[in-house]
């Protein structure tokens, strides 16, 4: 059966290449006359999306400026959904991460030539080291969760009632060491394991500033990519993937792009994009 399972995940893979490939025929400019558009602040920029979107900042709506750290970011009033963004920084991602790095060799008793050789002779890590590497991950990325979780519960019990959604936005905005996939992979198995409960009804995990590739000379792509406590909250999953589009359209013109959203139908289809 789980052989069964891989081979539907594989199935699924293929689709999604296809229809990247298709999406580059079509769309596809001279890649070597672009530049890479100047990184922006994310949370200005979500902040400003946001209230164009027709949402409000809660920051906006409450008089306690004691208890602004302790609620969520956004409110969605018309679609009933309170939301909280956090980034990935300084998770094996941006200037800091080669350092972050060479303290699990340290912390693990390597020696300096097995540093050295995984970073310029590309060697294979040890198990040691990627246990290490991906204990720390989640733990990182669990801190954050929490945070938001607290946050989403408190404006939910000033601003909500019984029916609000709540939706955590994560934000990676930096160049992950290890890729995309790993930190997503990561995210899914904090949630799945210790988080799939009512006070998070969605997640999703984008990719401001580092967008991904399919291939070496492909287009790049910004991604926005959710998953839901229950599947068959199809109101929900609608706003959110309404928000992903809306967002993406909005940091595209931002950078001066106009091709249209390139849907996928689930993360397996998406896998390729997670090279970069």
């Amino acid at each position: 059966m789980q052989l069964f399972y891989k081979i539907i995940d594989y199935l699924k893979e293929l689709s999604g290449r296809r229809k990247i490939a298709a999406y580059e025929r079509h769309h596809k400019s001279d890649l070597k006359n672009e530049q890479r558009p100047h990184p922006f602040d994310v949370e200005i920029t979500f902040d400003s999306f946001v209230q164009e979107f027709g949402g409000k900042k809660i920051s906006d709506l409450i008089d306690s400026k004691r208890d602004m750290p302790m609620n969520a970011d956004y409110l969605f009033r018309e679609q009933n959904v309170i939301a909280e963004l956090k980034t990935l920084e300084g998770i094996f991602a941006g200037p800091g991460a080669i350092k972050q790095l060479g303290q699990i060799f340290v912390d693990a008793n390597c020696k300096g030539s097995e540093i050295s050789d995984f970073l310029w002779k590309k060697t294979e890590t040890p198990n040691s080291i990627d246990l290490l590497i991906r204990k720390r991950t989640r733990r990182a990325i669990e801190q954050r969760v929490v945070k938001a979780r607290k946050q989403l519960r408190k404006s939910k019990q000033l601003l909500g009632n019984d029916e609000t959604r709540t939706l955590i936005l994560i934000a990676m905005d930096h160049k992950p060491l290890f890729g995309h996939g790993f930190m997503l992979s990561n995210l899914v198995t904090v949630m799945g394991d210790n988080y799939a409960d009512k006070d998070t009804d969605g997640v999703v995990y984008f990719n401001p500033n580092t967008p991904t590739k399919s291939q070496k000379d492909g287009m790049e792509f910004s991604g926005w990519y959710p998953f839901y406590r229950d599947e068959n909250d199809n109101e929900f999953s609608h706003f959110v993937n309404t928000l992903g589009k809306c967002w993406l359209n909005f940091s595209a013109e931002r950078d001066g792009y106009d091709n249209p959203v390139l849907e996928l139908g689930s993360l397996s289809e998406a896998r390729s994009l997670f090279r970069g």
